[in-house]
């Protein structure tokens, strides 16, 4: 009994991972990302992993960091559309 206990906690923890690490909407990112003309032509965002792109949005959101342009931008968006802009980017071949 206690080993069934244990499988169910592991499956339903790697469940919660699993719908953490697909938090965002692609193909919402990709109607948001239409704005972004800078990173649109650099690629510099394209295949960064999705966590790390939203740390750092959401950093730019809580008014951390030098880009004053950034900060504005993300200040205005919603942590849906923050996950589905990461989503986006990491789905994106690296240029």
């Amino acid at each position: 009994m206690k080993r069934i206990a244990t499988v169910f906690c592991a499956l339903v923890l790697c469940a919660v991972a699993a719908a953490a690490v697909a938090a965002g909407d692609a193909a919402k990112g990709e109607a948001l990302a239409k704005g972004c003309a800078c990173h649109k032509s650099k690629g510099d965002l394209n295949g960064v992993d999705a966590a790390t792109l939203t740390a750092k949005m959401l950093a730019y959101k809580d008014g951390k960091g030098e880009n004053k342009a950034m900060i504005a931008i993300m200040q205005k968006q919603s942590p849906e559309n923050i996950d589905d802009l990461a989503a986006y980017y990491a789905s994106l071949p690296k240029k």
